[in-house]
């Protein structure tokens, strides 16, 4: 008889998940024991981790861009001056300080 245990001992293959976290840094040395991973997710600062992480509620995937870029490359509708009509432009298109001005209103409609 075979039982299935959901939530047991995490597999020991596999890398870490500080391989493709956004708040690691991975320092390696010449030798496969010479490595040193720093995490850096903490606000009450950077924490040296010594064994294999599997699983992690502040990580971050490094490959997707993170909030500040996604709004970066955000096509904006904005109304236009005059006889023009309203369309959409990037966000990072905008003067400086109308895309502050827009980034703090959005900022206060989340809270």
């Amino acid at each position: 008889m075979r039982i299935k245990v959901y939530g047991g001992t995490p597999s020991q293959s596999g890398q870490s998940l500080c391989e493709t976290c956004r708040h690691s840094t991975i320092t390696r040395g010449r030798r496969i024991e010479e490595e040193m991973v720093l995490c850096e997710a903490r606000s009450t600062g950077t924490i040296r981790i010594r064994f294999v992480v599997t699983e992690c509620s502040a990580y971050m995937d490094a490959q997707l861009p993170s909030y500040w870029q996604l709004l970066e490359q955000a096509w904006i509708l904005k109304p236009r001056d005059g006889k023009r009509a309203a369309g959409f432009v990037q966000s990072s298109d905008l003067p400086p300080d109308e895309r502050y001005r827009l980034f703090k209103d959005m900022h206060d409609f989340e809270e």
